[in-house]
């Protein structure tokens, strides 16, 4: 070619470019009478020729000027880098992934303290200023967390009882000693299995709820909205999930630990022909009213975790429907992390204050 390397020139040349294929001869481009050119033509011939060379075919220039060379070759370069896949990082790579997910950890457990901190102190103005309180939301809250919650739980508990029970039954029967499932399923049940698996079903239900719902309220600006008024958030928008999942918790503890029994019991008259009145009176026998007590207590603990870190997930999320998701998927998984972990500390300190009952 020769004159300006404009936009029409590099579209001759482009359209000449893709017809050359793997089978057709070499494609050679004389640029030695170009006397300049354009950026946007020279990328649109650059683009042309790492295409042409990507389907096989020979096509190479010749004559261009130092400058316009140097250009040519730097956005090949560019072009190259930019298509390489990214390599894996090292070691040190990794070790700054790792920093950062540390740090992102520590920052949202930063911020979920601070937003707890504020929901108890809006509990502490309810409790100077009732009227604060929004009551019907509570109970709102109250069924979609406890009363439609009740299902779910008795099906799950009660099959973990039949599961446990056959079991332990199962093991137990070698040694002569299957008398003694009814102590495993009542120790499993009221002191973990009951209160923990009460926890991560509410989690998943409530909790992901919460931040489903404030994260709408945050993507529609409504919050804004709210706080323009004059509305206190947490009293408006937190502490009735708050409230309503610590009256519900124990009770929802309490019925998993009796479905929980209840699948041991079948499971004792049927595979180990263990009549209900034995069964019963081992129960009595081994477990104390501090059992039932302090699952239930636990219960307050999961639920202050989950309804904070499910409001305040929602309450975090900037964007759109994408977001809501993240904030909604955050809620469940944090939730049921802290949960085992407020729950392996009390069951420590429980291990230490309960009374030995001897059987």
């Amino acid at each position: 070619m020769d004159g300006l390397l404009d936009v029409e020139a590099a579209a001759e040349l482009c359209a000449l470019v893709d017809s050359a294929g793997p089978g057709s001869d070499p494609l050679l481009i004389d640029l030695s009478e170009c006397t300049g050119f354009e950026t946007v033509a020279l990328a649109m011939l650059v683009q042309a020729l790492m295409e042409a060379r990507n389907r096989g075919a020979d096509v190479t220039t010749t004559g261009a000027q130092a400058e316009l060379a140097s250009r040519i070759e730097s956005l090949t370069r560019d072009a190259a880098d930019y298509r390489k896949p990214a390599k894996p990082g090292g070691f040190r790579h990794g070790m700054i992934q790792i920093g950062e997910k540390v740090d992102s950890m520590l920052m949202t457990l930063k911020g979920l303290a601070v937003f707890a901190s504020g929901t108890f102190r809006a509990v502490a103005r309810i409790r100077t200023n009732p009227r604060l309180l929004r009551v019907r939301q509570t109970l709102y809250y109250m069924e979609q967390a406890g009363v439609d919650a009740v299902p779910i739980i008795a099906i799950l508990c009660w099959l973990l009882g039949v599961v446990l029970g056959f079991q332990a039954g199962y093991q137990l029967k070698n040694f002569a000693a299957e008398t003694f499932m009814p102590d495993l399923i009542a120790y499993s049940m009221t002191w973990e299995i009951g209160p923990l698996l009460a926890a991560v079903m509410v989690a998943g239900r409530s909790g992901s709820a919460f931040a489903a719902e404030l994260g709408t309220m945050k993507v529609r600006q409504e919050t804004d909205a709210l706080t323009v008024m004059g509305m206190d958030i947490w009293s408006y928008l937190v502490t009735p999930k708050m409230l309503a999942l610590m009256v519900v918790m124990p009770f929802l503890v309490l019925l998993a630990d009796f479905f929980g029994l209840l699948g041991g019991l079948l499971i004792g008259g049927w595979y180990l022909d263990m009549p209900a009145h034995v069964y019963i009176s081992r129960l009595a026998l081994v477990v104390i009213p501090m059992d039932i007590w302090w699952g239930m207590l636990k219960s307050l603990v999961y639920a202050v975790i989950i309804s904070n870190i499910g409001c305040y997930m929602g309450m975090r999320v900037r964007g759109g429907a994408a977001e809501v998701g993240r904030a909604t998927t955050s809620a469940v998984v944090t939730s049921i992390f802290l949960v085992i972990v407020a729950d392996a500390i009390i069951s420590l300190i429980f291990v230490f204050i309960r009374p030995t009952v001897t059987v």
